[in-house]
């Protein structure tokens, strides 16, 4: 699967080779958590196979999908991280998951390499910032079918990876929103 949290214009090779040449690799079995809500996150990682599940539990006792990892793509909670503050998602494998881990300490002296490097986090952090931005435009401006069609055009083959109820919660409806949108869709 393409990089699902990144827009493919950003070449993060650079920073792909620090993880790969200067992280700890660590596997985490299917289920196992990467942090948990409320606990102290402490590393980035980024996946070399696997799908991490990022989630949050609202006041109410109820889980919300708010983000995936897939491979070849970057997994942390990073406004917790670059904080210090207790973890605001879980990170959860929902598959068996290579990761190379690297430390806070370790991303911040390759920002400050050179300019380069300060223009390459500069440019990941408005991606970042425009994708989310868009995603919450999305939930207060389309449908949920819009929504879904919006996902599957950018991931086509994401239903393939994930459950219905997985997709429904990510996209914040019931499974049984998602059933019926999808047979109105392959009616069309």
């Amino acid at each position: 699967m393409d990089k699902f949290n990144a827009n493919k214009s950003v070449n993060t090779t650079r920073l792909e080779k620090l993880f790969l040449e200067s992280g700890t690799l660590k596997t985490f079995r299917k289920n196992e958590y990467m942090v948990r809500q409320n606990g102290k996150t402490n590393h980035i990682g980024f996946v070399t196979s696997g799908i991490f599940r990022l989630t949050r539990i609202d006041m109410s006792g109820n889980e919300w999908i708010a983000g995936y990892s897939f491979e070849n793509d970057f997994v942390c909670d990073y406004p917790s991280l670059i904080n210090r503050t207790d973890a605001t998602v879980s990170i959860q494998a929902t598959t068996d998951c290579e990761v190379y881990l690297l430390p806070l300490s370790e991303l911040n002296q390759f920002w400050e390499t050179d300019m380069e490097t300060q223009r390459l986090g500069r440019r990941i952090a408005e991606t970042m910032f425009a994708e989310i931005y868009q995603r919450l435009l999305g939930f207060y401006c389309n449908t949920p079918e819009q929504r879904y069609r919006a996902l599957m055009k950018r991931c086509p083959n994401l239903q393939e990876l994930l459950s219905l109820k997985e997709i429904a919660l990510f996209l914040g409806v019931t499974p049984e929103t998602l059933s019926r949108i999808r047979k109105k869709q392959q009616k069309k």
